[in-house]
């Protein structure tokens, strides 16, 4: 594991780096989803606009916008196998998982109160889900099969970029609802 964790500590921040967003300038729908493995360890990473997760960006208000993100952020963190699916055999549990909302500096309380226009109000704010996972797995994880369903879940990504880091580090682009990858 200690392998891995070097070559994700100084390959997926390049890789991410490349095609990073400041908040206020990402593009709507696009998702990047990083997962690392060593034999029966995998680590995932998620990152893309909260819009493209629950259908907004600004902090949730109501109850109802507050239940949204709260069911999305029990689903990753306890249900996680339902966007990211391993072959039950492998008896893969989640170690550690944790999804939070990144916001922007515009969307403070401090910032909105200072808007006379009440139209402007949440008027370009952006925030970012911001996702981490831990999986350890009874079986060596090499050579088998995960199958992604983010897009399936989530009808606004429109770009899902998987970085895979494991024997070899490749980029694929998930295109369809449901697709399975090997790892």
């Amino acid at each position: 594991m200690k392998r891995l964790l070097i070559i994700y500590c100084f390959t997926l921040p390049g890789l991410l780096l490349a095609n990073e967003h400041a908040l206020g300038a990402h593009e709507h729908g696009a998702i990047k989803l990083g997962m690392a493995i060593e034999k029966n360890n995998i680590e995932i990473d998620l990152d893309g606009p909260t819009e493209s997760f629950i259908g907004f960006e600004y902090l949730p208000k109501s109850e109802n916008e507050k239940k949204v993100f709260n069911d999305l952020k029990i689903i990753w963190e306890k249900e996680l196998f339902k966007f990211i699916a391993f072959d039950k055999k492998l008896n893969c549990a989640i170690s550690e998982s944790h999804l939070n909302q990144i916001i922007d500096q515009k969307e403070t309380a401090e910032f909105q109160k200072n808007i006379k226009d009440p139209k402007k109000k949440e008027a370009g704010v952006h925030s970012d889900i911001k996702a981490k996972a831990k999986i350890k797995c009874n079986a060596n994880l090499s050579g088998t099969i995960a199958v992604i369903s983010l897009k399936k879940h989530f009808n606004k990504i429109k770009k899902l970029t998987l970085d895979l880091i494991s024997i070899e580090t490749k980029t694929l682009e998930i295109n369809q609802e449901i697709q399975s990858i090997k790892l």
